[in-house]
């Protein structure tokens, strides 16, 4: 089976995962030692001489099988040292590589720091490619994974709640994705009016009641784009916290309840199409792709 992707934008290091995850991210090369024995040409041309004359005396007095079986066993000895001495390509690194084959969901993460100021300031975001569904019963359960340390990380621990942004495929999305991948530092151009998205404040449940809770950042293109109207975001998840989060290594795995689903314009129309042109925005191979036609 094969699926036929379009690239839509080149990206680095997304990991992280995307990277962490994000997005967390990172070609790599596979490397070879050579080990290269000089040999030394200070020594004494009396000796170095003699040295040569006895080694070409004992090599002439060995029978041909000797020096064969001789030759063999200093090449394997060689082989074996610079094996040793070579550090081998890990699993890690294979299965990294071999993984770049596999598409993922793109999605960014939105937090509310709530030991922050009380304005945009607090909010936090990032990138990852390692969404998915975990569960849809009794409730439906969503999960990721993070890459520590992370500003994001801590604010949704902190607060309990975070919101998970699925893209739709084009350039500008793409973009975005990349940018929240390389940390909460290119928020504060986004924050003083850059770029063709910004935060809203999506306030809590309605249906929950009154609630003190802080706002969560929604991402959503600015009313002066010239691309106003299409549909960046075509699902947008409020979650909150789920109790079980998984420290694995420099990883952490994010578990989240859903308590509200929020669809972009004109996303509940197309449900069921079966168009290429309603699928999110994927990544692999160290690139963000548009998803191709059915097969």
């Amino acid at each position: 089976m094969k699926l036929s992707l379009a690239p839509v934008a080149m990206r680095r290091g997304l990991g992280g995962a995307f990277d962490s995850a994000v997005l967390t991210s990172r070609s790599s090369r596979s490397s070879f030692a050579v080990h290269i024995q000089h040999s030394s040409y200070r020594q004494h041309p009396s000796r170095r001489q003699f040295s040569n004359t006895t080694a070409l005396q004992s090599q002439a007095s060995q029978s041909p099988s000797e020096s064969s079986s001789n030759n063999e066993s200093s090449i394997s000895s060689s082989r074996s040292e610079s094996l040793s001495s070579t550090p081998a390509s890990s699993i890690s690194e294979q299965v990294r590589l071999l993984m770049r084959q596999v598409p993922y969901p793109v999605a960014i993460i939105t937090a509310t720091d709530p030991t922050g100021p009380s304005d945009t300031t607090s909010f936090r975001g990032m990138t990852v490619s390692s969404f998915s569904t975990v569960t849809l019963t009794p409730h439906p359960v969503i999960s990721f994974n993070v890459r520590r340390p992370s500003e994001t990380l801590n604010a949704l621990l902190s607060s309990g709640r975070f919101l998970v942004h699925l893209l739709a495929p084009g350039p500008a999305t793409a973009r975005l994705a990349r940018d929240f991948s390389k940390g909460n530092t290119t928020l504060a151009s986004m924050l003083n009016g850059h770029g063709d998205f910004e935060f809203g404040a999506l306030s809590a449940n309605p249906g929950q009641g009154p609630s003190q809770e802080r706002p969560l950042p929604l991402l959503r293109r600015r009313a002066q784009s010239s691309e106003q109207g299409n549909v960046d975001f075509p699902i947008v998840f409020e979650c909150t916290l789920h109790p079980s989060k998984i420290d694995v290594h420099d990883h952490s795995i994010v578990l989240g309840t859903v308590v509200r689903a929020i669809e972009g314009s004109g996303s509940q129309e197309s449900i069921g199409e079966n168009s290429p042109d309603d699928l999110c925005l994927t990544y692999a191979n160290t690139r963000f792709w548009k998803m191709g036609s059915e097969i």
